[in-house]
């Protein structure tokens, strides 16, 4: 009884389906590097797609991912599916992100890896044309071992816990 207490004070259960048809976001967030390879990241992703009753988004998307602590960039080129399950609206969705990412090493030449991204969102606010998330998600990056200048990067892959924030058309 209190969650749906919750929910209609929030607006959620009140709330009609969006309507089927084109849709476009875009988050803003950071991700912390589990792998200890000091490659935290501040990311900005831009995405858009189809919008369905029992699906909030599926489409493409692109991002670029900013390393804070040295000049690597990453750029990621995926897919992506965001679901609650559900026909009408949630508090909560699934989001799945897979792809390419294209890494810009310092001097280094641009190499391309394995992309994957799987997370689960909370609806912040939202009405049947917009909405506003909070995404929690696992970031895998395929970096690879490489050289720059003086350094050497064993990398085998980057492993990242990462939080977005995004709102949805």
């Amino acid at each position: 009884m209190l969650v749906w207490a919750l929910l209609a004070a929030v607006g959620l259960s009140a709330r009609t389906p969006a309507p089927a048809g084109f849709a476009w976001g875009a988050d803003l967030g950071g991700g912390i590097d589990m792998s200890g390879n000091d490659m935290s990241t501040i990311n900005l992703d831009a995405y858009f797609g189809y919008r369905a009753p029992a699906l909030d988004i599926v489409g493409i998307g692109a991002g670029i991912n900013m390393m804070v602590s040295n000049s690597t960039r990453s750029f990621p080129v995926y897919a992506v599916v965001r679901t609650s399950f559900r026909k009408r609206p949630s508090l909560c969705f699934l989001d799945l992100r897979g792809g390419l990412v294209f890494n810009n090493i310092g001097s280094s030449t641009t190499r391309s890896q394995l992309y994957l991204s799987p997370g689960v969102g909370v609806n912040l606010a939202g009405g049947s044309t917009f909405s506003s998330y909070v995404i929690v998600s696992y970031v895998y990056n395929g970096m690879r071992p490489y050289e720059d200048g003086e350094r050497y990067y064993d990398i085998n892959g980057l492993h990242m816990a990462c939080v977005r924030l995004g709102i949805r058309f």
